[in-house]
C-alpha cells in the first residue's frame, strides 16, 4: 500500500464513512487485525461506535415498519399475518412473561 500513516489515515477516513473492516481490508490490502486495532485505538473511536449504531438502529426500524406494513398489506392468513387475535396473544404471551420474570425470576 504505502507507509503505514497512509494506510491508517485512510483507513481512519474510510471508517468514519461508514465501512466495515472487512471493506477497508479489501480496499487497502492491510490485514483486518491491523486495521482494527488501529481504529479501536482511535481516541474518538466510543463517538463513532455510537453514531453507527444509533444509525443502524434507526435502519432497523424503518425496514421492520416497513415488513409489517407488507404482512398486513397481504391479508392472507398465514404464518406472518397479523390479526386481532395475533395481537391479543401476543400480548397475552408478554404479559405471562413479564409477570413470570417479575415473580418468580
Amino acid at each position: 500500500m504505502g507507509s503505514a500513516e497512509e494506510w491508517k489515515k485512510k483507513a481512519a477516513e474510510y471508517y468514519r464513512d461508514g465501512l466495515s473492516f472487512t471493506d477497508i481490508e479489501v480496499l487497502l490490502e492491510v490485514s483486518r487485525k491491523s486495521i482494527s486495532s488501529y481504529i479501536r485505538s482511535l481516541p474518538e473511536y466510543g463517538q463513532i461506535c455510537a453514531a453507527r449504531k444509533k444509525a443502524s438502529a434507526a435502519k432497523r426500524r424503518v425496514y421492520k415498519t416497513e415488513k409489517q406494513r407488507q404482512y398486513r398489506q397481504q391479508g392472507s392468513p398465514g404464518i406472518y399475518a397479523v390479526t386481532g387475535e395475533t395481537l391479543k396473544r401476543e400480548h397475552e404471551l408478554a404479559v405471562l412473561e413479564l409477570s413470570r420474570e417479575r415473580y418468580h425470576g
